[in-house]
Parts: structure tokens; sequence; C-alpha cells
């Protein structure tokens, strides 16, 4: 009974809370720099696989978020986030065969993965006024990765592409994990309706990767990413609060 008094007593608070508070959908728009944090090699006698990590990335990613207040301060969420990313994969490979000028060659391809990620969490107001808030934002976040691979098509030709090359490149379609946990924290500063909003993002899992597969044979290939993330957003009001 206590239990279910205790539910019951959460729930009417809600309920009351929302007949005081506006509920608000959040739609913008925002740029992403991602780093990988740590990649796997992949050592075939001559040839060495891994990922490229070197530079910075600006993909677009729009988002929506509905958002739930409980309290004056204290508001949950959930929201729609999306944007594509990619895994840059290289191979380096030698030869005894060939002359002391020509140390290595190196190839690159890669895939890249469409990625739709629901942020549930919450916000707290830190700073408020009538027309300036500034809220401190906390969400998990479940990714669903839905690869889009382009396979590598090349006849071999010479030691630039042979086709063990071509099939280390191809195989990089084996590596991105379909669904995996990040979490994101960061800051909104709103003025009235519109809001700039910058938070950072890190991988709940000890790895996003698969493996990598090549000819039947599994190998492990450990990949982490973080990222930053700096957006702008308009917020629409569905219920204005009680004088």
């Amino acid at each position: 009974m206590v239990e279910v008094r205790a539910i019951l007593t959460a729930c009417l608070v809600i309920i009351a809370g929302q007949a005081v508070f506006s509920q608000s959908l959040k739609v913008g728009f925002g740029l992403i720099d991602e780093q990988r944090r740590f990649a796997s090699q992949i050592s075939l006698d001559t040839l060495i696989g891994y990922e490229q990590t070197n530079g910075s990335t600006d993909y677009p990613m729009p988002f929506i978020s509905y958002q739930y207040p409980v309290s004056e301060k204290i508001q949950l969420n959930i929201g729609i986030q999306y944007h594509v990313s990619r895994i840059a994969f290289a191979v380096e490979y030698t030869s005894d065969s060939w002359p002391d000028h020509i140390p290595s060659i190196g190839k690159g391809w890669g895939t890249a993965t469409r990625n739709i990620e629901i942020p549930l969490g919450g916000s707290y107001q830190l700073i408020g006024s009538e027309k300036v808030k500034l809220l401190l934002d906390l969400s998990a976040v479940p990714v669903f990765a839905i690869q889009d691979f382009e396979k590598l098509k090349i006849e071999p030709q010479g030691i630039d592409w042979t086709q063990e090359v071509i099939d280390v490149l191809n195989a990089s379609e084996t590596i991105p994990k379909s669904f995996y946990m990040n979490f994101q924290y960061g800051l909104s500063l709103e003025y009235k309706r519109f809001g700039l909003t910058l938070f950072r993002t890190n991988n709940i899992n000890r790895s996003i990767s698969n493996g990598y597969n090549l000819y039947g044979q599994d190998y492990t290939y450990q990949r982490r990413t973080q990222s930053t993330r700096l957006g702008l957003y308009y917020r629409f009001e569905f219920r204005k609060e009680k004088e």
C-alpha cells in the first residue's frame, strides 16, 4: 500500500504541475564535431588496416525535443536527433619485392551510418527571468545506426590495387554496430523562445563496433567516439502559464 500511495502521489504532483507550467516543443538545427577517442588496428602480414582519426567534422543535425515540466525549475524531455556519420578506413601495405623508394602504399575507403538518436532526460533551470533562462541538460541517448555502405567496385590492377586491398577496404562494412547507447550533457541559453544549446556526447558502451570480419575470420576491433554539438532552436509552447 505504501508503494501504491507513493506512485499515486507522484502522479498527482505531475498532473498538478501540468496545470501550472506550459509544455513545449523545441525544433532546431545543429552541427556536430565528432572525434574518435579510440580505434583498433588490423594487422595482416604486410598489411595494416585502421580508421583515420585526424581532422574535424561538421555533420549537420536537425532535432526536436518535447519538454514536460514537473516543477518550476525541472522538466523532463524526450526528443529525436538525426545525423550521418562516417568511418574513414585506410590500409597501408608493403612488399619485399618493391624498390626502396616505395616503402609502402596507402589506400582508403569506408562506410557511413544514418543515426537516429532518442535523448531521454531532463533539464534544470540554473538561472531564470521573464526573458532569459540558462538550463543544465542531461540525457541518456539510445542510438539506432542504419548503415549506408557503398561497395568499392574496382578491378585489381598492379601493385596499387590488389584483390586483398580491395577486400580489406570493403570489409569495413562489418565494423558499425546497429544499436548502442550514448549520454549527453550541456547547457542551453534561451531568450524568449529562441535558444542556443551546446553539449557533449560520449559513448556508454565500451565499444560501438561489431568487430571486423574478413574472409570469414573475426578480428577484435574496438572504437569509441565523442562529439561536441552546437545548435539553435525555437520553442513552441502548447499551454500558457496561469496568472
